[in-house]
């Protein structure tokens, strides 16, 4: 009798050792895997670049103003709140296509309503000049590069970055002196179309 006991104690204790053994392995993993995906998180934090889709003036589901501090899109009802935010705007017009522009470009008969941008108080200016920078380039760049800054052209630089198409790289400065380079990703040519664009500002 006392070894059927001793038995049934020492198989309970090896169940037991088990047990914890899997918990802990299960445990273990649980962190790693966590770990790992947190890494992974601050890997795609830590890229220089910044991806935005903005709308033209009739695209009722992409807001079509944009702000490099916030690093947000906003609606033209959006952006009137926040006028001193606001580094960029979509629009579209015939014989310029899907334009980049800022509040301070001078932009009339696009924009209708109480909101805008003719009727702000605040119009920030944003100046475009177009590079000759190939892609490969663009996408080496880092945030302490150079090139950045050197890529504007004050002289040559204007408030509309008009007749956009895929791999056009512009050099811009803000009204805030960011100096920053975009290269365009895609196009749809409408009034309620859009730009996507990757941007890199000098650090």
């Amino acid at each position: 009798m006392r070894y059927v006991k001793t038995c049934i104690s020492k198989n309970f204790k090896l169940k037991f050792t088990i047990m914890k053994k899997i918990s802990y392995l299960l445990l273990f993993a649980f962190i790693a895997s966590t770990l790992f995906i947190s890494c992974d998180e601050d890997d795609a934090e830590k890229s220089p670049f910044v991806k935005v889709k903005i709308g033209a003036q009739d695209n009722t589901s992409v807001g079509g103003f944009y702000s490099i501090n916030d690093k947000k899109v906003y609606t033209q009802d959006q952006a009137a709140t926040k006028q001193e935010k606001i580094d960029f705007l979509c629009f579209y017009e015939e014989g310029n296509d899907i334009s980049l522009a800022s509040p301070g470009a001078n932009i009339t008969d696009i924009f209708t309503g109480a909101t805008a941008p003719e009727t702000w108080t605040t119009t920030d200016t944003t100046y475009f000049y177009q590079t000759t920078l190939t892609t490969v380039q663009f996408d080496a760049l880092t945030e302490d590069d150079e090139l950045i800054v050197t890529s504007y052209n004050a002289d040559e630089a204007r408030r509309k970055a008009k007749l956009l198409t895929v791999d056009d790289i512009y050099a811009f400065k803000t009204q805030d002196a960011y100096y920053g380079l975009l290269k365009v990703t895609e196009v749809a040519n409408d009034s309620i179309g859009y730009v996507k664009f990757t941007y890199i500002l000098k650090k």
